[in-house]
């Protein structure tokens, strides 16, 4: 191999002293000892002993405390553990209101029958004809109510759900359309649905009127078939003060506001008792809403 002439082991050795002038001491590198691999099953051997551990002093120092309580009942008195949590303040008791029964002596509606109740501020009479159960003849329930209050509940299903349940148990199983029918007190609202009890149900029309005397209740038809709208409009206007009756005059003027022309006049009470043909009988009853037959 040719060397070149300028290259040779002197120049090289005051190459190698310069450079150790330049960059000073250097410490030899020796060979390190690597850390051990740690096996995966001997690391999780190790996490379930100490698991187990901590969990074995878990239980032991509960053991201790139970122990402990049996032996000193003072530390665990009954009535800190029947009282977990004291509030602050707690709200009286307040009693429902309680009724009072009183005569029905301010409205009549033709033959049915009427029974009256009161609390403070708050009078309800409530008038019946027919039976629920006899689904051959109609069943009418009316409750006329006396009350301040600017403005009764919310929602016309809540008010039918409890006068249903206050009239010997019914329930309301089903709702259907709803409307209005214009009657001499006001506007009707109504909803039509299903009243039963545990003997049967009945198709039924249910109405409200918020006014100076408010009105609420329901009509069935017989036979299981909805009333006509004209039916239950004309039944509500037949609602009259008794002869004598002490009421507001707000509740006067509504009462005695001209029937509509669709509704029929109230026959008098001196030719209540005489028999009358079967088309007057018909036209004051609850007809059946019949529907059009479909096209073949």
């Amino acid at each position: 191999m040719r060397q070149r002439p300028d290259f040779d082991d002197a120049a090289l050795a005051r190459a190698g002293h310069a450079l150790a002038r330049d960059i000073g001491p250097v410490e030899p590198m020796l060979p390190r000892h690597l850390p051990r691999a740690v096996p995966t099953r001997s690391w999780r051997r190790r996490a379930a002993g100490r698991t187990i551990g901590a969990a074995s002093v878990i239980a032991l120092l509960s053991v201790l405390a139970s122990e402990r309580r049996q032996a000193d009942p003072q530390l665990d008195p009954p009535a800190t553990r029947a009282a977990a949590f004291v509030p602050r303040y707690a709200a009286p008791a307040v009693a429902p209101p309680v009724w009072g029964e009183v005569a029905a002596d301010r409205y009549r509606l033709g033959e049915a029958a009427g029974s009256a109740r009161i609390q403070a501020g708050l009078r309800e009479d409530t008038l019946t004809a027919g039976t629920f159960g006899v689904h051959e003849a109609p069943f009418l329930r009316l409750v006329a109510t006396e009350t301040a209050e600017a403005d009764g509940e919310g929602s016309l299903f809540v008010t039918l759900a409890r006068r249903a349940a206050e009239a010997g148990g019914l329930a309301v199983t089903r709702t259907g359309e709803r409307g209005q029918l214009a009657t001499r007190f006001g506007v009707l609202d109504t909803v039509d649905a299903t009243l039963a009890d545990a003997e049967g149900k009945r198709a039924c029309t249910a109405f409200r009127l918020n006014a100076a005397l408010r009105l609420d209740g329901w009509l069935c038809a017989p036979l299981g078939q909805l009333p006509e709208p004209q039916a239950v409009a004309c039944t509500v206007e037949r609602l009259n003060p008794r002869p004598g009756a002490q009421v507001s005059p707000a509740i006067a003027a509504m009462l005695a506001a001209p029937r509509t022309a669709s509704c029929p006049p109230e026959e008098p009470a001196t030719t209540a008792a005489l028999p009358v043909p079967r088309k007057a009988v018909r036209r004051n009853a609850a007809r059946v809403r019949h529907s059009r037959p479909g096209p073949p």
